[in-house]
């Protein structure tokens, strides 16, 4: 999933994450989880191609989606949700 994207949900789109409430226990389980997510994954080094960099952004870009889907409060708006 693209970050810009937004996903509908029972006529409310998810758009991000709640980061400010977390508590300092949800922090640490976050971070423990990506560590778990990323054991055993090869890391890039200095000579790499342009595929196994897009292959990595890729993946973090999904691990870190779902550990903040595991840890942290979704922000959802609905057709009623103020802006403001």
């Amino acid at each position: 999933m693209d970050v810009g994207t937004q996903e509908e949900a029972d006529h409310e789109r998810v758009v991000g994450w709640n980061l400010l409430v977390m508590m300092e226990e949800v922090q640490e389980a976050a971070k423990k989880l990506r560590m778990e997510l990323a054991t055993g994954r090869a890391h890039l080094d200095a000579v790499c191609t342009q595929d196994e960099v897009e292959q990595e952004a890729t993946w973090c870009q999904e691990t870190l989606r779902k550990v903040l889907d595991v840890t942290a409060k979704k922000i959802r708006i609905c057709a009623k949700s103020k802006r403001w």
